[in-house]
């Protein structure tokens, strides 16, 4: 069962808070307790830096993260799957803009976004050209459906201080 957060839980457990474009994943593993773990290796363009240390300057910074993961689909025979692992973390697109809470990167490297896909919002434009955030539970216990960026970030800000 993953924890439900509040705004104020999202934003104090996050070690950053950025809104930023996919430009690139791919697989990779990381070695641990004896074993070898998959995991997605992602690249983003940072886009707005609200929160964290991005090294320097802040703007145009390009980051990766790390996150348990694996990018191969899973073994199926006929109507049978079987799940070589869990795979609890959400499939960021290419191309696809986001605004991510992250956790601080682990002992061996690994990150997430706080509450899961709480911690995950994806920016989108909507027909009548507004640009949205909606996190994977559609903002609930935080807002009423899809928020304005410029509403998100206000929120968020305001809880940093």
């Amino acid at each position: 069962m993953v924890m439900k957060f509040d705004l104020p839980g999202l934003v104090g457990n996050a070690d950053k808070v950025f809104r930023g474009t996919v430009v690139d994943k791919g697989p990779d593993t990381v070695t641990a307790g004896g074993g070898t773990l998959p995991v997605v290796v992602y690249t983003l363009q940072v886009d707005d830096a609200i929160k964290g240390d991005f090294g320097g300057e802040k703007e145009s910074k390009t980051i990766q993260i790390r996150m348990l993961g694996n990018l191969k689909a899973q073994p199926q025979t006929g109507d049978i799957r079987r799940f070589a692992g869990i795979d609890m973390n959400l499939d960021l697109t290419v191309g696809g803009t986001y605004v991510l809470f992250t956790t601080q990167p682990s002992s061996i490297g690994l990150s997430t976004t706080v509450g899961l896909g709480q911690g995950l919002f994806r920016v989108f434009t909507d027909a009548r050209g507004r640009e949205l955030a909606a996190n994977a539970l559609d903002n609930q216990g935080l807002f009423d459906g899809a928020v304005s960026y410029a509403d998100l970030k206000a929120a968020i800000t305001a809880e940093m201080q």
